[in-house]
C-alpha cells in the first residue's frame, strides 16, 4: 500500500531530526455541508479530520460518519500507535501520515507559492495550475467532481470525463460534463485516457493505489490535487505520479491567501 510506503519513508527522515514530537495533541472531526458553482442543490457527503500535534498538523476528507469512541482512544498518543492500530480507519491513518510530513518538510526547500482572491478566483487558479502543461485534445479523467476543474478543462479544449465516488453526485451536469460514477468504472475509464487528474481524497477512500496502479500500467499521465495528504503530495513523484499540487491548510475556501506547491518529475 502507498500509504504505508510514504509513512515508513518519513519515520527514517524523521530519525536525522532532533526535538521531534509526535504526540496527538487535538482531534477535529467535523462534518463539511457545502455548495458547488452551476449545481442547484446543497451536499451533506464530506467529514473531515484534523489532527493536530503540538507543532505540526494532518488533514483528511472522508465519506461515512466517524466512530468518535474509536477515535479518542488516540489522543495524547504517538502517532504511530495509529498506524499500528489495525482497527483505525483508513482516513485517520492519512491524517496521520499527512502529519508526519508535515515535520519531515519542515527541514525541506519546497518553494511554495499562493492562491490569491476570493475563493471562486482561488479556486480557478488552482485548476488553471493542475490543467495548463495537459495538450488540447487530449482525453482526460478528472476523479472527483470540481466546477473550476472542468471549466478550465474545458476552456483548454480537452476531452473531458469525469467520476466521482459520492452517490449524489451522480448524473450531475456541470458545464455540459455528465458526472459518472467513480465506483464501478473507474479503472476502464482510466485505461480510455491520456491523462488522470485525482484528487488527494482517493487516498481516504482506498482508490489511490488502484489509480497510481493502474496509471502506471497503461502509460497514462497521472496528476493529483491534494488538500487531503497535501503534507505527502511530493512523496508521490518518486512511486509514479507525474505531477502534484498540493494545497495546505487552510485551504481556498478559508479568507485570505491559501499556500500550494507544485511538485513533478
Amino acid at each position: 500500500m502507498i500509504l504505508d510506503k510514504i509513512y515508513r519513508k518519513g519515520l527514517n527522515d524523521l530519525r536525522n531530526m532532533t526535538n521531534v514530537n509526535l504526540r496527538v495533541d487535538n482531534i477535529i472531526i467535523g462534518q463539511s455541508i457545502y455548495t458547488m458553482k452551476g449545481v442547484d442543490r446543497n451536499f451533506y457527503d464530506m467529514y473531515f479530520c484534523l489532527l493536530l500535534l503540538e507543532n505540526a498538523y494532518g488533514f483528511s476528507y472522508f465519506q461515512g460518519k466517524p466512530n468518535l469512541k474509536l477515535i479518542k482512544q488516540f489522543i495524547d498518543k504517538d502517532i504511530t500507535k495509529i498506524m499500528d492500530c489495525v482497527e483505525a480507519p483508513l482516513y485517520f491513518k492519512v491524517a496521520a501520515v499527512d502529519a508526519l510530513y508535515c515535520l519531515v518538510n519542515k527541514k525541506s526547500t519546497i518553494q511554495y507559492k499562493f492562491l490569491k482572491g476570493d475563493l471562486r478566483n482561488k479556486a480557478r487558479q488552482r485548476a488553471k495550475q493542475l490543467v495548463k502543461d495537459i495538450p488540447p485534445k487530449s482525453r482526460v479523467l478528472l476523479v472527483g467532481a470540481v466546477t473550476e476543474i472542468i471549466e478550465e478543462a474545458h476552456s483548454q479544449g480537452l476531452n473531458l470525463s469525469v467520476v466521482d465516488l459520492e452517490n449524489t453526485k451522480i448524473d450531475l451536469i456541470i458545464d455540459e460534463a455528465v458526472v459518472n460514477d467513480g465506483k464501478n468504472k473507474i479503472i476502464n475509464k482510466i485505461r480510455q485516457s491520456d491523462y488522470v487528474v485525482a484528487t488527494g481524497m482517493t487516498f481516504s477512500t482506498d482508490t489511490a493505489d488502484k489509480i497510481i496502479r493502474a496509471c502506471k500500467e497503461n502509460g497514462i499521465k497521472s496528476i493529483f490535487f491534494m488538500q487531503t495528504g497535501a503534507n505527502f503530495g511530493n512523496e508521490l513523484i518518486n512511486l509514479g505520479v507525474d505531477k502534484v499540487l498540493s494545497e495546505y491548510f487552510p485551504f481556498y475556501d478559508f479568507q485570505g491567501d491559501t499556500k500550494y506547491a507544485v511538485f513533478a518529475k
